[in-house]
């Protein structure tokens, strides 16, 4: 079942999805892997606010009309590829495909199977009436794949910078790689993170930028976030698994 664009995924489904849900499912795919293609009709028109991080909020948390991303540690989007439901449970609007880390020495199957995953994910939840932006934070040296699955003329395309040390001219390759993949100059370009020059050079040339989940923080606070040290019995606590008690959406929250 394709889901209308217009409705979000929590009114859509009102009963709560578990990982049986998530099924065996091929997609229809134009190249010669496999790799799902995504819907043109599920991009976004704009940047849905708040932006939330996959793993910053308890997966039983609601993050109604949000946009979710995965630019964050690969321990917290791992388990996403076995169940995604989480993503249709959380009322999310729009998301950002799981960014999976790459590396100039990783073997080119092994991204191939990370442009796979992200991109089977992002199909998945296009099916429930997600938006996605599209991933294009790979290696350089992987770039060729990173567009392996998204439509001719695709125009919301999503990226990250480091803090400190990153290198500014990647931003503009990446910018026009996402171009000439659209056909036109008008897109949603977005830059997630990166220090205070990067905000303005979104600003300079038309694209997106919001602060990294840390920068959010500091900035709405005012000052460092300080952790409190955790008890020796904290760190000795279990936690024990146990069924699920929630069977809806209003329970679940």
């Amino acid at each position: 079942m394709v889901a209308d664009g217009g409705s979000v995924s929590g009114e859509l489904f009102p009963e709560i999805l578990t990982k049986k849900d998530k099924g065996d499912w091929i997609f229809p795919s134009s190249n010669w892997y496999g790799i799902p293609d995504l819907l043109p009709s599920l991009q976004p028109r704009g940047l849905e606010l708040p932006v939330n991080r996959i793993g910053a909020k308890a997966r039983r948390c609601r993050v109604e009309g949000q946009t979710l991303h995965g630019y964050t540690d690969d321990y917290r989007i791992n388990g996403l590829f076995k169940d995604p439901s989480w993503l249709v449970n959380s009322g999310a609007r729009a998301l950002v495909e799981p960014n999976f880390s790459t590396n100039g020495e990783m073997p080119k199957i092994v991204a191939l199977s990370y442009v796979y995953a992200k991109r089977w994910i992002a199909r998945w939840a296009q099916s429930y009436g997600i938006e996605i932006w599209v991933d294009l934070a790979m290696n350089e040296r992987h770039s060729d794949i990173a567009l392996l699955g998204v439509p001719k003329g695709w125009k919301a395309y999503a990226t990250y910078t480091y803090i400190v040390g990153y290198d500014d001219e990647w931003l503009f390759r990446q910018h026009d790689q996402a171009v000439a993949h659209a056909g036109i100059d008008e897109i949603l370009f977005w830059v997630y993170g990166g220090e205070d020059h990067i905000q303005e050079l979104c600003q300079d040339h038309g694209w997106l930028w919001t602060p990294a989940h840390q920068q959010a923080y500091l900035r709405n606070v005012g000052a460092t976030k300080v952790r409190e040290p955790k008890s020796l019995k904290q760190l000795e606590k279990k936690v024990k698994i146990e069924d699920p008690k929630y069977k809806t959406l209003e329970q679940w929250c």
